[in-house]
């Protein structure tokens, strides 16, 4: 029996621009994930990284080919059952954090066990994931009173609310200045070591440098798929004088 936690064989996905304009976003991708994985995505614009990304998270069906998610064939579900995996199985951070402004930390945290309809212990779990991220003190403060990274941490809290088999950040660090980049990937860092599996997107190779695993696309393939064999950690970083990190 296979232990990966992602196995995806010859994907293809093709976009209608208009009429008569195609665009094939991914060309027969073929990339397995094992559980506890640290993944980073990266490649130019247009290289199919996002549509991967989208794909991963089944946000986005592929055309063609295989995705199984934890043995599941993710391809050929309905769209009911394709947002179950995406509330139980999933946890999203986003580059632009995606928190309701009119909510404080504490319940934009408890967002997913709500749509989810699940209210059963819903604000001692949102309490303990802002502990986890170090904002337990936070938890009656709004967006805006929060800065960049605490509203970050507050979302990887959010996504973490369901105990998902699988962590997908989007340019998580790229709002954020160079120190709290650092903190919010330590907080992966760590979770990761949890055997929590991460795939993040990004643009920085500073950023991939502490994920263990680099896999680049070009052209809607995998053109390289790298181990790093000593992931630069972020804890070091945080640590480090200030005006040391760049």
């Amino acid at each position: 029996m296979s232990t990966a936690l992602i196995e995806i064989r010859g994907i293809e996905k093709t976009y209608r621009m208009g009429r008569d304009v195609t665009v094939q976003a991914l060309r027969g991708v073929n990339l397995a994930i094992a559980r506890g994985e640290m993944v980073a995505v990266m490649g130019p614009s247009g290289s199919g990284k996002s549509t991967l990304m989208n794909v991963l998270g089944c946000l986005d069906v592929p055309d063609a080919g295989s995705y199984r998610l934890a043995g599941t064939e993710v391809r050929t579900l309905s769209d009911d059952e394709l947002a179950e995996i995406r509330n139980r199985r999933i946890g999203f951070v986003f580059q632009t954090f995606n928190l309701l402004p009119r909510l404080n930390a504490l319940e934009n945290v408890e967002l997913p066990l709500v749509y989810g309809g699940n209210g059963q212990d819903r604000r001692r779990k949102a309490r303990e994931a802002l502990e986890l991220v170090g904002l337990g003190d936070r938890a009656g403060h709004r967006p805006s009173e929060m800065s960049g990274g605490q509203q970050q941490r507050v979302a990887i809290a959010r996504a973490l609310m369901n105990d998902p088999d699988l962590l997908l950040a989007d340019e998580p660090t790229g709002n954020l200045d160079s120190r709290s980049s650092a903190e919010i990937l330590a907080i992966f860092q760590e979770l990761n070591e949890e055997s929590r599996t991460v795939i993040m997107v990004t643009h920085e190779p500073d950023v991939a440098e502490h994920c263990r695993r680099v896999v680049r696309m070009r052209d809607g393939v995998v053109h390289q798929d790298e181990r790093v064999l000593r992931p630069r950690r972020a804890a070091d970083e945080i640590a480090a004088p200030a005006g040391a990190l760049h």
